[in-house]
């Protein structure tokens, strides 16, 4: 089959494997669309084992043979230790961002000092009166 794609020609060969179309995968421009497996692959099976934040559930039958009851946790005794790792984690994000934001002041006040002594030493009057504004106007660590 000749095809031509943004002006380059070409011959279609079609493939050699045996193809079988496994289950809809979606529907795309109001067509389905289906997954093609190679005969000699089997369809691959549905995932059943799964987690979500710490807790195991299944999918696909609803047999208890297919979960893993032993290890699974039940939910109200997983939601308590989520919480307290939640709480720590926003514990430990705060204390770094105050260390970052009177780590960010000190040096804009070393800034500040350092511009206002070059405004004295030249006699700026002007730019004096201005960054002693400025540095009323700064937060207290």
């Amino acid at each position: 089959m000749k095809l031509r794609y943004r002006g380059v020609s070409y011959d279609a060969e079609p493939s050699l494997l045996e193809v079988r179309e496994g289950e809809i995968g979606g529907v795309y421009r109001a067509q389905n669309w289906k997954f093609h497996y190679p005969r000699h692959m089997p369809e691959p099976p549905p995932v059943n084992h799964l987690k979500w934040r710490g807790v195991s559930y299944c999918t696909g039958n609803a047999t208890v043979t297919n979960c893993d009851v032993t290890n699974s946790q039940p939910v109200a005794k997983s939601i308590p230790t989520v919480a307290a790792k939640t709480s720590i984690a926003r514990h430990r994000l705060q204390k770094v961002l105050n260390e970052s934001r009177k780590a960010h002041l000190a040096t804009m006040r070393q800034t500040l000092q350092h511009r206002l002594e070059v405004a004295k030493a030249k006699g700026d009057q002007n730019l004096v009166r201005l960054l002693e504004e400025e540095s009323k106007q700064m937060q207290p660590i």
